[in-house]
């Protein structure tokens, strides 16, 4: 019996509206669904990258927080196409492709001073040019990049 009363029921099925009124958290104004818009923001990379370039002398600070922290300074650099991330959307999220970089020499172990990792900058510069170059830290306890920054686009 109780199949047949379940049997004779229409399931309700909630058909999209073509414009529909929303309120806005930003405005609390209604606003049309079909005139809304994906922003597209220009490329970004790491940390401090949506700062304006950093000057020589702020570098040098960001290179003394490194070191006071105890972490080792490392340059590295990959022309624009690599230093591009591209997700891998179909491998689900937070994975990227092209998230390495090459390394300009070793980490600078025992560096004391942000004008010591600041002339590497320009030789690393000098010898790519048109490349990008980020400075990370890496912590010789926990063997692992604690910071990075890219310094020159």
């Amino acid at each position: 019996m109780n199949s047949m009363v379940m049997s004779s029921r229409k399931a309700l099925v909630a058909r999209p509206t073509q414009s529909r009124k929303v309120a806005s958290k930003a405005t609390r104004r209604p606003v049309m669904m079909s005139g809304m818009q994906v922003l597209k923001p220009e490329k970004r990379y790491e940390c401090l990258s949506y700062l304006p370039p950093l000057s020589d002398e702020e570098i040098s600070r960001q290179i003394d927080y490194l070191v006071g922290n105890g972490w080792a300074p490392c340059i590295e650099f990959a022309s624009q196409e690599e230093a591009d991330t591209n997700q891998l959307f179909f491998a689900g999220p937070a994975l990227y492709e092209n998230r390495y970089w090459t390394m300009w020499k070793l980490p600078m172990f025992g560096c004391q001073s942000g004008d010591e990792v600041l002339k590497e900058i320009q030789e690393c510069q000098d010898e790519y040019p048109g490349y990008r170059v980020r400075v990370v830290g890496f912590d010789n306890v926990r063997q692992c990049q604690m910071a990075g920054f890219i310094c020159r686009i």
